[in-house]
């Protein structure tokens, strides 16, 4: 502009110019703010010369002429900063703050920039907050105040903004204050009602529907309630999956699971969020569409979200529904996926949850016992097999009845309630078939009991008398007495044998005379009746010397399923490859097969902190803390042990087991079994009440035993490798190992009175001799020169400096099969002894 036209008033970049030119009546105003460097032109007012006079009022205190110029200069430059501020502080300077305000307030709208915004709070904190504002600077000293993170004031500024919106008739600014609140308090669920209702007023279905979803979430004492807010949400955005969803999952939580299925039908198809989808099956699966849940969730198991538990699920419901082949069907399918992956004992726990829901389902009953003919679980199978017998009994199915009968038999034969199902069959089963169950079992029952030949009448079998088959039904027979007895003894529980003799003795007369089984368990328990001990014993000639009696003794059930199972944990414990690995796995097994809260096992001398422990924990339990295991530990170190050597521990004794949410436990020391000290413990705990049984305390020891044996031969294994100074290949000691197993040997001998020879052996230019004299001669050269110095007494060869033979040989391939053609028959000899 040139400079006839008028001033020029030049601002940096973002900033307002003014344009005051001398044809014009008004200046021209362009921007927000300006600063105070001036181009002087010619023009109708200085604005310089009228501030300067104001500056000079102020300074002689003639206030309101000042107040008159900084006008007239605001009256010519509307957007003038320095006459604005001048102007609310004469007024406040005379106590005129309503006059203040309002350029204090013009102040405040000019304060834009984020710079200014400190300046800003500070202006309408100190001067404009005592007085009405506009609700426009209400909002905007709101939004300042929520960027400054002052939440409460800001929701207190924003409310008195949106109230002078509302009567003022601007529902979209008061709805825009409401939602800024719901932003400042978001888990207010009035705050987001009010913005929901007023955006529904104003026809902002969106914005209503945020609201009420919200709402609706927050609402959570009452179902009732925030169904209502999902439902008007749903109402206002029919299309919007959140809301669908959403309001379905009410649905679900108040029981319309087909209200809930519709709701989601839509969006179904192309949905793909694993919770969406989720919400789809259940809602499936309460109202009855079962194949179509199964879609579902087969859809998402492609995609990577399903579960295992949802197809239990819809087991369950496939159970409800009657609907027993395909709950069978499915379950086919869930075991191929889980036994790929290894998770056979979390699957047959499953199962066995839907065998004790639906007892009386036959077909589910088969799927169970069939699965663990498979995983070759004998206890688990035994007890299927009772099921089934009941069920097909009870469905009038006599083969399978039989055939599961007959399997019972095959696992145990002296169960006691074998002759009652017998019993249950006579009359319905085949005849045959029940006579060669009842000689099995009469065989079983009388099995080391029988008469010699020649006592019985006219050689003829005859029949189980009547007394014999009652002892069969009612568990007392021989044999039933024999085996406890010799449990008895083996646990060197002496009262608990001489009773079981003495009622063996009562029952049976006679008895001992013939049966030689009976007569070494009296010599093991130390009793003989009055009878026999009155008798002499005939002398037996001191040149006949007896073969032992190989005694075939039968054990409970429970003892010989004990023994089965020692010998399965062994078996895992000795393939792990470190001894963490070892314990690991004894404790998971043992803790299984007890089905005990916690299993613990700790390797460490008595009196100090374990060297290494490991725990197994029920679901639901939480592992324990090192201090309570250590206290634990020292409670059962002074115990008092039983007869078979366990520590038993009651709660009531020891608090530390309180504190591990344990009622009893039982554990058992572990010997070293090279300083034959204490080296560990396992100890097995319930939650519960239990009674330790003899059995428990065999199969812990035993565990324990060999478990701390694999530890130790494993650390040993590791040792040697560790401490191992020879090459696995030649035999040859490594170089830096010359001086270590030379002090050794020179200690061991000095230890043992022998005498030590050393021979060191080192070939200069062994290369250079190979070439030369070749391979055969040169060997010939150097046992010639080692064979004139070996000696009587026992020497140590260390050979040393390899060095590289022809082709890329390596020394050891050379000096290997040397040395053993070289000192073979002195080592033969009584004399020699190989060192190195």
């Amino acid at each position: 502009m040139s400079r006839g036209l008028g001033t020029v008033w030049r601002a940096a970049a973002g900033q307002y110019i003014v344009f005051f030119g001398l044809g014009t009546p008004d200046p021209h105003v362009c921007g927000r703010n300006f600063i105070e460097e001036a181009v002087r032109a010619p023009m109708s007012v200085d604005i310089v010369k009228q501030l300067d006079r104001a500056k000079r009022y102020i300074e002689k205190n003639h206030i309101e002429d000042a107040i008159e110029v900084y006008q007239s200069v605001l009256a010519a430059v509307p957007n003038h900063l320095e006459s604005i501020q001048a102007l609310g502080d004469l007024y406040a300077r005379q106590n005129r703050f309503d006059q203040a305000a309002i350029y204090y307030g013009m102040l405040f709208d000019r304060f834009t920039s984020p710079r200014d915004e400190p300046k800003a709070l500070a202006l309408y904190a100190r001067f404009l907050k005592p007085c009405q504002q506009p609700p426009e600077r209400v909002a905007r000293y709101a939004l300042l105040l929520q960027k400054q993170n002052r939440p409460e004031e800001a929701i207190e500024q924003f409310m008195s903004a949106a109230l002078a919106f509302e009567l003022s008739g601007k529902g979209e600014d008061a709805l825009a204050c409401f939602a800024h609140i719901a932003q400042l308090d978001p888990e207010n669920r009035d705050r987001h009602i009010a913005m929901a209702e007023l955006a529904e007023r104003l026809g902002n279905a969106a914005a209503a529907a945020r609201g009420y979803l919200r709402a609706g979430q927050l609402t959570t004492g009452d179902d009732t309630e925030a169904l209502e807010y999902f439902a008007r949400a749903h109402k206002l955005v029919p299309n919007d999956r959140s809301a669908a969803l959403l309001y379905a999952q009410g649905l679900l939580r108040k029981g319309d699971a087909a209200g809930a299925a519709a709701l989601l039908v839509p969006f179904a198809e192309t949905e793909t969020d694993a919770t969406f989808l989720e919400t789809y099956a259940e809602a499936l699966m309460r109202a009855g569409k079962l194949d179509d849940a199964r879609s579902v969730i087969e859809r998402m198991t492609n995609q990577g979200a399903g579960s295992a538990e949802k197809y239990f699920a819809l087991v369950h419901e496939y159970m409800r529904a009657g609907q027993q082949e395909r709950a069978v069907e499915l379950l086919g399918n869930t075991k191929k996926s889980m036994l790929a992956a290894r998770r056979d004992s979390e699957f047959a726990s499953a199962v066995d949850q839907l065998v004790e829901a639906y007892p009386k389902s036959l077909r589910l009953a088969e799927f169970w016992g069939a699965m663990y003919a498979e995983l070759n679980r004998e206890t688990k199978y035994f007890d299927a097999l009772v099921l089934l017998f009941d069920l097909y009994l009870a469905n009038n199915q006599l083969p399978g009845a039989c055939e599961s009968l007959e399997k019972l038999v095959d696992i145990d034969p002296y169960d006691s309630r074998n002759q009652q199902r017998m019993d249950l069959l006579q009359g319905r089963a085949d005849t045959a078939f029940l006579d060669r169950l009842k000689s099995r079992l009469t065989n079983a029952a009388t099995h080391g009991s029988q008469t010699p030949a020649q006592d019985r009448s006219g050689g003829k079998s005859r029949e189980p008398s009547c007394a014999l088959l009652e002892d069969v039904r009612g568990g007392q027979t021989l044999e039933d007495l024999l085996v406890q007895a010799e449990i008895f003894v083996q646990y060197s529980l002496q009262s608990k044998a001489i009773e079981r003799l003495q009622k063996i003795v009562e029952l049976f007369p006679g008895e001992e005379g013939r049966n030689e089984r009976l007569q070494g368990l009296f010599e093991a328990a130390h009793w003989w009746p009055r009878e026999v001990a009155n008798q002499p014993k005939p002398a037996r000639p001191e040149s006949v010397v007896e073969a032992p009696v190989n005694r075939n003794a039968a054990y409970a059930p429970e003892t010989l399923r004990d023994l089965a199972k020692i010998s399965e944990i062994n078996q895992n414990v000795f393939r792990q490859p470190s001894p963490r690995a070892m314990l690991s796995v004894a404790v998971n097994d043992v803790g299984n097969y007890l089905r005990a809260t916690r299993c613990l096992a700790v390797i460490g001398t008595s009196g100090q902190p374990p060297q290494m422990a490991s725990e197994f924990c029920a679901p639901g339990a939480e592992a324990s803390l090192g201090g309570h295991i250590v206290r634990l530990i020292a409670q059962i170190e002074r115990a008092a042990p039983d007869a078979l050597g366990g520590l038993p521990l009651e709660a009531a004794a020891a608090p530390a087991l309180k504190e591990m949410g344990l009622e009893t436990v039982l554990g058992v020391q572990l010997t070293n079994p090279e300083t034959q000290t204490p080296g560990g413990m396992l100890i097995a705990g319930f939650a519960a009440p239990h009674t330790w049984k003899p059995n428990e305390t065999y199969f812990l020891q035993s565990i324990g035993d060999q478990m701390l044996l694999c530890v130790h031969h494993t650390r040993l294994r590791s040792l040697v490798r560790t401490l191992s100074v020879a090459d696995e290949k030649t035999g040859l000691l490594a170089r830096g190992s010359y001086l270590d197993c030379l002090l050794h040997e020179s200690q061991r001998a000095r230890t043992q009175g022998a005498p030590l020879a050393l021979a060191l052996l080192q070939i200069d230019g062994g290369p250079d001799l190979l070439h030369q004299h070749g391979e055969a001669p040169f060997e010939g050269m150097i046992a010639t020169t080692i064979s004139s110095s070996i000696s009587e007494n026992p020497f140590a060869f260390l050979i040393a400096a390899p060095f590289p033979a022809r082709g890329g040989t390596r020394a050891s391939d050379i000096i290997g099969p040397f040395w053993r053609k070289l000192v073979g028959g002195y080592l033969g000899s009584n004399r020699g002894r190989r060192i190195a």
